[in-house]
């Protein structure tokens, strides 16, 4: 048993493992906790008051529809505070009329660009309310979301925050599709699995409900980590251009690494030793992007030098069984999440492909963010610049839970 065969079984059986524990973790979840609290939602009869907050830069292309989407919630104690983090469009002119009209919208303009955490902190400060909700700016929920993400506070008090199943709303090309299909496959069932042991590694950034004190306790949001959301405990976008998916899943890289940095305390405090799991976890999955990176590298190394050092790029059998594998978990994904959005049926036959994009992609990104990551300054690394956005014309009437 030599080190390259060692190498070569854990490059290829670790998604494959890492897909039945997503499916057996999703399945169990969903028909013992899932199904359970769609009847709980009507049970009660008053919600405590929440408010929401929005932070804001160069968004003029979207918010107007988040605006519109929020002013009509299907809940009776909430508002919403909008952060404009020094935009160089027309974001806060597009707000202020909304304001104007509903006195329970707020608008929070910052002169220096803070970064997405440095907003929220900023707007932190002005919540009274014991829940705030930290919605992206291109989110869109529907009218119930805001009771079925307080619906868990009130029957667990150790809650500290409950987040969104996100849906993305673009699904018009290619790439939008592909990605829709991986956050079934992934996402969802990877929430689903961890809560189960009531720990999650991250939590959708595009929307989560805290509760206040707590958030404050663990001073905000932070804002020397590219992934603001991975650091309070992902945020959710869907890139419809391959530059931006590019950038994007750079950044979740990024902020992986300075996970790892930031949080490598937790080892020195016993009390927080049911996040050592998550912690090994996050460090295998980094250490397999390496092994990967190296695989392939050997096996171009073979194929160019008519070399034998044991690799070979598509292995029949392997490829078989994990298309197989990945086939089951997309399938499970999808009846799941079809119960709140029926039309992500359309993105099945792009599911199967995913790994490509989500493995190889995440893969080499972390091999090349690694040494910034590790060792480079944190300071503004939270400084954010957003991403290119479909037109509200484009986008239509787009939809999350």
């Amino acid at each position: 048993m030599t080190a390259l065969w060692l190498l070569s079984l854990f490059v290829f059986s670790y998604p494959i493992a890492m897909s039945v524990v997503w499916v057996i973790g999703g399945l169990y979840y969903w028909f013992n906790y899932e199904l359970k609290e769609k009847k709980g939602l009507y049970s009660l009869k008053t919600y405590p008051s929440v408010t929401i907050l929005v932070p804001c830069h160069n968004e003029a292309q979207t918010i107007e529809i988040t605006c519109k989407n929020l002013s009509v919630l299907d809940y009776d104690n909430y508002q919403v505070i909008f952060i404009d983090d020094a935009s160089k469009d027309n974001t806060a002119a597009l707000i202020r009329p909304f304001v104007a009209k509903y006195p329970y919208f707020h608008l929070l303009c910052l002169r220096e660009n803070q970064g997405k955490a440095g907003a929220l902190n900023a707007a932190l400060k002005l919540v009274k309310t014991p829940f705030v909700l930290v919605l992206d700016a291109d989110t869109l929920i529907s009218g119930k979301t805001l009771k079925w993400l307080v619906l868990p506070f009130t029957r667990r008090t150790n809650l500290a925050a409950v987040t969104a199943n996100p849906i993305p709303y673009n699904k018009d090309c290619f790439l939008s599709k592909f990605q829709t299909g991986e956050f079934m496959s992934i996402i969802g069932l990877i929430k689903r699995s961890q809560s189960i042991f009531g720990y999650l590694f991250t939590i959708s950034g595009c929307a989560t409900l805290y509760k206040t004190n707590l958030l404050r306790e663990v001073g905000g949001f932070s804002s020397i980590t590219a992934t603001e959301d991975i650091d309070i405990t992902w945020r959710i976008q869907v890139p419809n251009r391959l530059k931006e998916y590019w950038k994007q899943r750079k950044r979740w890289a990024m902020g992986g690494w300075h996970l790892l940095r930031t949080h490598k305390d937790i080892f020195s405090n016993r009390h927080l030793r049911h996040l050592w799991i998550l912690y090994f976890d996050f460090v295998l999955a980094y250490t397999w992007a390496f092994c990967l990176v190296t695989a392939i590298l050997l096996a171009l190394l073979s194929v160019s030098l008519d070399l034998n050092l044991g690799f070979s790029f598509l292995p029949f059998p392997y490829c078989a069984f994990a298309l197989t594998a990945f086939s089951i978990q997309s399938i499970c994904a999808l009846r799941l999440n079809s119960f709140y959005d029926p039309s992500i049926k359309e993105c099945l036959l792009y599911v199967p492909w995913y790994p490509l994009f989500f493995y190889l992609v995440g893969a080499v990104l972390i091999v090349r963010t690694s040494l910034k990551g590790l060792f480079g300054d944190l300071k503004n690394s939270g400084k954010w610049s957003s991403p290119q956005r479909l037109s509200l014309k484009q986008v239509g009437q787009g939809r999350s839970t």
